[in-house]
């Protein structure tokens, strides 16, 4: 797996699912790192519900239709 650079920008405002079938979440902001990886504050659009998701796991996950 490639590591992610300090350079990998967070895609803030950007509405992503996780998965292909999986609920709609929005890019809020970079958070704190979290066991070596760098995190990223989201939020779920159907519920409200804020938590910090890996940012390598944003970068792959497909944008909202």
């Amino acid at each position: 797996m490639a590591t992610l650079t300090q350079s990998a920008a967070v895609p803030t405002g950007t509405i992503k699912q996780f998965g292909p079938f999986g609920p709609e979440y929005e890019v809020l902001q970079e958070a704190g790192p979290e066991n070596g990886r760098r995190m990223a504050r989201i939020v779920l659009v159907r519920t409200g519900e804020e938590l910090d998701y890996p940012l390598d796991s944003i970068l792959s996950d497909q944008e909202a239709d």
